[in-house]
């Protein structure tokens, strides 16, 4: 047996918490609160468009992507009605950021199972040096969406470790059932990539974005995210 599993696990942790590390350097110099949300606005559109879309389609088809991201969406949906309906969870802005970095760490998290199943179940049992790199880099972006929201809480750094290991675990778990089924259920993988896709979708476009807005004007928002995605897209590309 490797240890696919916790290469899996490593490379995520450090990635995840990587980004978070900048998260709280650009966080401790940030002059404004509006200008930090519209770039994790741009940052997960393009994490989004350039890598996971892609990522489900390629594992299924373009109805399983489709079926996975309405679902995503209703989720979502059903979220959003429970926690209207609990007002001591929005009664603060604190209480805001922290709801929205921790539900983007579930979402990352159920993403990050299927990713591990797959590497699990790769016909590779060696990792080289560049996958190695490809895995970190990946998920240094993420890391930085995840804990932008928490740092402007002002939660301790502490919990960078914490949430890491939380988002890794699901890698070295997906990894370690792929590598005892041996096969692969692209399809079942697919629709659950996609079922965060639109997740993911809702709360940037729901939550991340109109806080941005909140905190400068539309057309700043707007332009200070395309600039982001663009940035995410090129680094996606080409590194």
């Amino acid at each position: 047996m490797t240890h696919v599993w916790l290469i899996g696990f490593l490379s995520t942790f450090v990635g995840i918490g990587a980004g978070g590390i900048l998260a709280s350097l650009i966080n401790g110099f940030k002059r404004s609160v509006g200008t930090i949300y519209a770039i994790c606005t741009g940052l997960i559109l393009g994490l989004i468009s350039f890598e996971i879309v892609p990522e489900a389609i390629q594992l299924g088809n373009w109805t399983i992507f489709f079926l996975g991201f309405l679902a995503g969406v209703i989720l979502f949906e059903l979220i959003h009605i429970g926690i209207r309906r609990n007002p001591n969870l929005i009664q603060s802005r604190k209480r805001h950021n922290i709801r929205m970095g921790l539900f983007l760490a579930l979402i990352i998290s159920i993403h990050n199972f299927p990713v591990g199943v797959v590497l699990g179940t790769s016909e590779h049992s060696k990792f080289s040096l560049a996958l190695l790199q490809a895995l970190i880099l990946h998920n240094i972006p993420e890391g930085m969406i995840l804990f932008t929201p928490i740092f402007i809480a002002g939660i301790r750094i502490y919990l960078l470790f914490l949430l890491s290991v939380f988002i890794a675990a699901p890698v070295a778990l997906g990894a370690l059932i792929g590598e005892m089924i041996g096969m692969q259920n692209n399809l079942l993988w697919s629709f659950l990539i996609s079922l965060t896709i639109g997740t993911i979708y809702m709360v940037t476009i729901k939550e991340i974005l109109p806080e941005s807005i909140r905190q400068s004007s539309n057309m700043y928002s707007f332009f200070i995210s395309l600039i982001a995605f663009s940035l995410m897209g090129v680094y996606l590309i080409y590194l």
